[in-house]
């Protein structure tokens, strides 16, 4: 399988998990709205730096990697202030993925009562933006290829 091939397959999923994200928030399931935001980040970020020619590590937390891989986006149009916007706001969805799963363990709190209506609805727009520029990137990439 080519590396567009990759991308184009992460690229999909992300979507379906943004729109679950979006389904989730509808139904006030907030804290999987979260939860599936953070993963449609992931897949779209992980899509993104396959095309970049990187090979996306196996965690969940993709900012640090963005940072490091700001000489390859630079190659794909990625401004670097553009990257770190990127990598900040993968690194607060990640953030919240554990809680969003697991709840607050250490003072067993449910995940349901952790999240609220705008903390999903700040997430699925974070997730929106994100797909929506690696999505632009991956395809303008394709486009000159």
């Amino acid at each position: 399988m080519t590396r567009k091939a990759m991308a184009e397959g992460l690229l999909q999923q992300a979507l379906s998990s943004l729109e679950s994200a979006r389904k989730a928030s509808r139904d006030s399931h907030w804290a999987f709205a979260v939860r599936s935001s953070q993963d449609a980040s992931e897949l779209s970020i992980k899509a993104l730096l396959l095309t970049a020619g990187d090979d996306p590590p196996r965690v969940h937390d993709l900012g640090h990697v963005l940072r490091q891989e700001k000489d390859d986006l630079a190659e794909l149009g990625l401004s670097e202030s553009e990257v770190h916007r990127l990598a900040d706001s993968a690194r607060d969805l990640a953030h919240d993925r554990s809680k969003s799963l697991y709840g607050d363990e250490e003072n067993d709190i449910p995940a349901s009562d952790l999240f609220d209506k705008n903390d999903a609805a700040r997430a699925v727009q974070t997730a929106e933006l994100i797909h929506r520029r690696c999505r632009q990137v991956i395809e303008h990439e394709g486009a000159e290829s």
